[in-house]
């Protein structure tokens, strides 16, 4: 009856270690996995204790078992199998060098007490006597040491013998029996050898320990299998070979190091990457707020610190180029990635509203996923973008505007000769034949008066393709504006104002003066027929000044041979400007691009040839200037000609004619 009760209470001690183990395995999370290594570490001392000691308990006959491999290593041995099932080899190799470590300190100490009893000066007080305690460590060196090999084989093989018994495609519960029943068999063999057949390796001992491991090791094997079929979802793992776990065994502290060091190389590179980055770098919720961002984009925002950018909405203030939303500013994990867009910053100055390109990518930060968003600063970009898009489109403008003077100055010139040869015929019916019939002479007249008016129209196609003959003589643009003023007669003087702001000094050009006056009064004209229509104050204003001062940024046109330059026109410091603005309707952007085409009018059929601003044009670019317009539909339009200043004239004498 007391041997039954030693083994029920060896069985009972023996399910209390494993069911520990497992319960500090499973919580090993919460308390930490130190803590729960430490426990192994400490278990696998208190086995090598009990095995030092001989502590046995008795079957039957000379039938007996050690305690301390049976009872209390055997079930390390199952924790340490469920780390490697669980966690891997890297925890496992963690739990074994731990243990070894404990292991040999604990022989340090012995060796140490050892010495400390034959040393002089050092004594006892206790029942036991320092020769009793010298025998007791000296006596059980090799035993421990035994032990300590034989247990050390078993760690090794271990997950070895796991590993072989689940690549051949057994049953968990076959594989963890196998494996702590092949490792008990494998330290029996060499705790034998070490021993060399002394008392503690007699017959009755192993053959006693071997059926008591047998049992063990099922009882073992179904509480392991139990535990891990609750906690484990998965344990399959790719098959490996046995060469590769002792591989992994040996290389695999080295290579944790390794990896933490370069961990710490990459991270120190990540943070120097994302410190000197030119692009902007950020990092968002899924709520578009900022977890973390580089100095590029503290500076993009105005910010001090990266830091105070934390925890802002980043598409606060944006919206796409288009006006539209952004597609980023809400999470939509439906989306593909990487998403690339354009987002336009607003500060309240729309000329410091900045654009962005960005792209965006998605990733996982504390299992939680996240947005990075590298962004580019395309705000110059783009303006040079857009400006390098109106100067192509004034070069296709000054392009079709030249196709179309010189198309207009070949049919001048053929429609003039025949004009020409109208007017012949008809002066040579008039003196030859002396019609008597007043009908037919008023017919005849009204032939003439007819060639001679379109004669004028072709005057004024070869204006605008500036080829007519002009009379260049030293003229002052503020007499010529004056006159052209004097000139006009508006039909309802009540309705419209007429300002005019003329400086006080003679403003000297050099021109054909006929063709300087038409060019204002076709502008004055325009200008009055703009506002006819429109209800309220009319008002026509005309100033001149110096170049600078000019109402318009007196940029000058593009070269007509296809250069992207600028034409070979004086500088605006070097011109004088004349200005003409009134409060009409104005026009838009499409009727802005063909002002200045011929036979173009926005007037009723009947009411314009469509030749006055062509002609306009044509004569100013004659005479070395330019014209520049801006209007806005429902405000009015603005009309500014620059002639280049003529400074080798007699200005006073300029000054005595006006």
């Amino acid at each position: 009856m007391d041997h039954f009760y030693a083994l029920a209470l060896a069985f009972l001690e023996m399910t209390f270690v494993m069911v520990g183990t497992g319960v500090l395995h499973s919580q090993r999370k919460v308390i930490g996995e130190t803590a729960f290594y430490l426990a192994m570490g400490m278990l696998f001392l208190f086995a090598q204790l009990i095995c030092a000691l001989d502590l046995r308990v008795l079957l039957w006959s000379d039938l007996s078992f050690q305690v301390g491999a049976t009872v209390l290593f055997l079930p390390y041995l199952a924790a340490l199998l469920l780390v490697y099932i669980v966690d891997g080899t890297l925890a496992a190799q963690r739990v074994i060098i731990g243990s070894l470590a404990l292991f040999g300190l604990y022989y340090y100490l012995a060796e140490i007490t050892r010495i400390e009893c034959n040393w002089v000066g050092f004594t006892f007080s206790g029942m036991i006597s320092w020769e009793g305690l010298d025998f007791l460590i000296a006596e059980s060196r090799r035993t421990m040491m035994a032990i300590a090999l034989s247990h050390l084989l078993d760690l090794f093989l271990l997950p070895i013998l796991f590993t072989r018994l689940k690549n051949s495609g057994c049953r968990l519960f076959f594989c963890v029996l196998g494996a702590l029943t092949f490792t008990q068999i494998a330290e029996l063999i060499l705790y034998v050898v070490v021993m060399s057949w002394s008392e503690a390796a007699q017959p009755g001992v192993i053959v006693g320990s071997l059926i008591a491991r047998a049992g063990a090791s099922v009882w073992l094997s179904c509480l392991a299998s139990i535990y891990l079929k609750r906690i484990v979802t998965d344990a399959d793992s790719p098959q490996r070979s046995p060469l590769d776990i002792v591989f992994a065994f040996f290389g695999g502290y080295g290579r944790s190091k390794l990896l933490e060091q370069r961990a710490l190389e990459w991270e120190g590179r990540y943070q120097q990457i994302l410190r000197n980055a030119s692009e902007i770098m950020v990092v968002l919720d899924s709520e578009s707020r900022v977890l973390d961002a580089n100095p590029a984009a503290a500076q993009f925002f105005g910010a001090r610190s990266s830091r105070l950018l934390i925890g802002m909405d980043f598409f606060a203030e944006a919206s796409a180029p288009d006006g539209k939303a952004l597609p980023e500013a809400q999470w939509d994990e439906s989306r593909s990635y990487p998403l690339h867009f354009n987002a336009v910053f607003f500060s309240g100055d729309a000329e410091k509203r900045r654009q962005l390109s960005c792209s965006v990518s998605v990733m996982r930060m504390h299992g939680a996923p996240v947005r990075v968003l590298i962004g580019r600063d395309i705000t110059e970009e783009t303006r040079l973008a857009e400006g390098q898009q109106k100067l192509r489109e004034q070069l296709a403008h000054a392009q079709r505007i030249e196709s179309l003077g010189q198309l207009a100055g070949g049919i001048a010139h053929d429609f003039n000769n025949h004009l020409q040869a109208i007017l012949g015929n008809v002066d040579l019916i008039q003196m030859a034949y002396a019609p008597e019939n007043p009908e037919l002479a008023r017919r005849l007249d009204k032939i003439a008066e007819i060639a001679e008016s379109s004669g004028k129209l072709t005057s004024q196609l070869l204006g605008f393709a500036r080829k007519g003959n002009y009379q260049i003589r030293e003229l002052d643009l503020c007499q010529i504006l004056r006159q052209s003023v004097h000139m006009l007669v508006p039909k309802s003087k009540d309705e419209l104002e007429i300002a005019v702001d003329l400086p006080g000094n003679p403003c000297p050009v050099k021109g054909d003066m006929i063709q300087l006056q038409q060019i204002f009064v076709n502008l004055m004209l325009n200008a009055i027929d703009a506002m006819k229509s429109k209800e309220g104050a009319q008002k026509l204003r005309i100033w001149a000044g110096s170049g600078p001062d000019a109402p318009l940024s007196g940029q000058k046109p593009l070269q007509e041979n296809g250069s992207t330059e600028v034409a070979s026109f004086p500088n605006v410091e070097d011109c004088w400007f004349a200005a003409v603005q009134d409060t009409g309707h104005g026009m838009d952007a499409d009727t802005l691009q063909r002002i200045f085409e011929p036979f173009f009018t926005t007037k009723p059929v009947g009411q314009g040839t469509g030749m006055g601003l062509a002609m306009v044009y044509g004569t100013v670019t004659s005479h070395h200037g330019w014209i520049q317009v801006a209007s806005t539909p429902g405000e009015g339009t603005v009309f500014c000609v620059f002639l280049p200043k003529f400074t080798g004239g007699d200005t006073a004498r300029l000054a005595v004619e006006k």
